[in-house]
């Protein structure tokens, strides 16, 4: 019997899965897109170009599925996640988790209590460049975020910080392994009620410091990652796809070269050609031709299908949304 999986929630973001899925169904004759749901009867338009049912009402899809992507509001992550894992569905939920903790750790109780698969959908782990650069990933001193763009029109039932900047939170925690122990935040909103501009200083436990900004009122969209690690640097551009990881040469990492001790006068030497040439190894990064969401619908698949743990889980979702509801409990209005 094939994998029945359906997608509720059929906004920009739900099309976008509801594609995927019949890309792969198209190679993978074990996959079946059981149904497309969405409370709007234009998405009855999205079902007929993959030839499957259509429902307004994602509780008709109880006992036709195994595996549902979960695309709707962040409002409503609760309500309908919660109806697929007690029914022992898997659920991939998009970020964020839910809109408030306490929701999300109902949600990661419910798969507990039932079994049932959580993944969340934060889909820069899956980003092409960062597992690229995932190799080279050390013990992080100091990471800088940058994630900007123009106003979406779309996802405005929550703020810049569970919009846009849980992706670096999720990131900037995974890298460091641990929660913060200090926020310190501010934000304003621009053309919504909530924030729409926001920065957060994220200072952990073991010395790491992330400096995070998000902003969906800029003129242009930009995604960018510094990490400043022991004995490297990386810098990543996630929506080109290519970075650079530069690390100290290793005559420099034995004790072979003391910069502060050179005249480069005297070896005749421009500072920046003997930097390159002597003091650091330079790796160019880039990203293969996989986008992130479709590896990450992959891993789910995978995951459902008992081959994977899930990147991911309830629990990584629900830490990314605990320090996320920090952020904005502490955010000091600009």
């Amino acid at each position: 019997m094939p994998l029945r999986v359906a997608v509720v929630g059929l906004g920009h973001l739900g099309k976008i899965h509801a594609e995927i899925y019949g890309k792969i169904a198209k190679r993978d004759k074990d996959l079946e897109i059981a149904a497309l749901c969405d409370v709007s009867p234009e998405g009855a338009a999205v079902a007929a170009k993959y030839k499957v049912p259509f429902e307004s009402d994602f509780r008709k899809l109880e006992g036709r599925v195994d595996a549902v992507s979960v695309v709707v509001p962040t409002v409503h992550h609760r309500e309908a996640g919660a109806f697929f894992l007690e029914r022992g569905v898997a659920c991939l939920i998009e970020k964020p988790l839910a809109k408030t903790v306490a929701e999300a750790e109902a949600l990661c109780a419910l798969a507990e209590k039932t079994g049932a698969l959580l993944q969340v959908g934060h889909v820069e782990r899956y980003n092409p460049i960062v597992r690229a650069a995932a190799p080279y990933l050390g013990r992080p001193r100091f990471i800088e975020a940058t994630r900007i763009s123009p106003y979406p029109f779309r996802s405005t039932d929550v703020g810049v910080t569970l919009d846009l900047m849980i992706h670096d939170i999720d990131l900037a925690v995974a890298l460091a392994g641990e929660e913060p122990s200090e926020i310190r935040a501010a934000g304003t909103p621009v053309f919504s009620k909530s924030e729409d501009v926001a920065n957060a200083r994220l200072e952990f436990p073991g010395g790491c410091v992330a400096n995070v900004t998000a902003s969906r009122v800029s003129i242009k969209k930009e995604r960018k990652w510094r990490i400043f690690q022991d004995d490297g640097y990386l810098s990543l551009d996630l929506l080109g796809g290519e970075g650079v990881f530069i690390e100290k040469s290793e005559a420099l990492k034995r004790g072979e070269i003391e910069p502060g001790k050179l005249s480069l006068a005297e070896l005749g030497k421009a500072a920046l050609t003997f930097q390159l040439e002597k003091l650091i190894r330079r790796v160019a990064l880039k990203g293969d031709k996989v986008p992130g969401l479709e590896a990450e619908l992959a891993d789910f698949l995978r995951c459902v299908r008992g081959k994977a743990r899930p990147l991911v889980g309830g629990v990584e979702g629900l830490r990314a949304l605990r320090v996320a509801e920090r952020v904005l409990s502490g955010m000091r209005q600009l």
